[in-house]
């Protein structure tokens, strides 16, 4: 392909351009260009070179960013899909293991899969590129519009779920009527992630809470009063009553001190889903009495990463549900739109943004 416009780093040290680059190596059978490419913590945390496990694709000294994309089809080869399709390609790309050849890349066990810009596979914040057919997701509702971009970042959410139900299945976890009203969840952070867990876990019937260490700007409270949910913010407020326990931990944040302050409040047979990745978090102290808490109490600790595809099926249901649910309110998820070639917005997170997204 000739050289095309796009937003490049140095996996894993850091830095960001906007710059033509040739990809000379790229095999499909459908063209796609960009219609969204949205901006996540783990973009910018790329960029910031706090990433370690991030690399660049074999034979080249810098990586494409962005895994988070809507797309139009330009061209196909293929009978799946037509020009003018709106898709979403996937983001990991399995490996030889045995949970890769059943399509879950996203359980990979030798760690040979690769992740479109993140680890050895070029992404999607670029003029035009090409895939596979098989990589692609179509997106069959027309009236999701431009809420269809955070098909990727609610797929990871659909996948955390099911990882908690699986080990939900330990014990008794629902109540006595067998649903989990009554029960409390945390979601740790307010960015467009943990929102979109928040979501979901009200979906649940989880009584939800969604936790910040500072103030959040109004359009997230207003989001907060639209879908039900209850915010805290850390650094004013009692946090809660001294009996009230969580049964259910998301933390999108990463950061280990935080998470094991909360922990520590967990309830009973307790499961926390860590999701959020940061390498540069301070260090925290764990001491045997926060082993012991969570022995005594059954708490599960479980990481989860990414998704196979038929969470992005799954994750473009809930997006269909949520728009005909709120309407509007769907739409101001997306607080920023951006033109190619903005570098300021990876290092600089915009106020009041729950996502940012650049229109190609």
């Amino acid at each position: 392909m000739e050289k095309v416009n796009a937003y490049i780093t140095d996996a894993p040290g850091g830095t960001v351009k906007f710059t033509q680059v040739n990809i000379d190596d790229e095999k499909g059978n459908v063209t796609l260009r960009p219609i969204l490419t949205g901006i996540c913590g783990t973009d910018r945390g790329m960029v910031k070179g706090s990433l370690s496990f991030t690399y660049n694709p074999e034979g080249y000294d810098f990586l494409v960013l962005g895994h988070e994309s809507l797309c139009e089809v330009i061209e196909s080869d293929s009978p799946e899909f037509k020009k003018g399709d709106r898709v979403v390609p996937l983001v990991r790309r399995p490996g030889d293991c045995p949970n890769c050849r059943i399509g879950r890349p996203d359980n990979c066990s030798d760690g040979e899969k690769h992740e479109a810009g993140i680890t050895g596979l070029h992404g999607f914040m670029r003029e035009r590129f090409k895939d596979f057919d098989f990589n692609l997701v179509k997106v069959d509702d027309p009236d999701l519009g431009d809420i269809a971009v955070l098909t990727e970042p609610t797929k990871n959410v659909v996948k955390a779920f099911e990882v908690f139900e699986k080990v939900s299945q330990r014990s008794v976890y629902a109540n006595n009527i067998s649903t989990y009203e009554g029960k409390k969840a945390l979601i740790i952070g307010t960015g467009s992630e943990a929102f979109i867990y928040a979501f979901m876990s009200v979906d649940y019937g989880f009584d939800t809470y969604i936790l910040n260490r500072h103030p959040i700007e109004d359009n997230k409270i207003e989001m907060c009063r639209e879908f039900g949910i209850k915010f805290i913010d850390s650094s004013k407020e009692p946090e809660f009553p001294e009996k009230f326990h969580i049964d259910f931990l998301i933390d999108t944040s990463g950061d280990p001190g935080t998470i094991f302050k909360y922990v520590r409040k967990m309830n009973y047979n307790g499961i926390a889903i860590l999701f959020g990745t940061n390498g540069k978090a301070p260090k925290t102290e764990i001491d045997g009495e926060d082993i012991d808490y969570i022995i005594e109490r059954n708490i599960t600790l479980a990481g989860s990463v990414d998704a196979a595809r038929i969470h992005y099926m799954r994750a473009l249901d809930y997006l269909s549900k949520w728009k005909r649910r709120h309407g509007e309110a769907m739409n101001k998820i997306i607080t920023g739109y951006f033109k190619p070639g903005d570098i300021d917005l990876f290092e600089n997170k915009p106020s009041g943004e729950i996502k940012s997204v650049i229109r190609w």
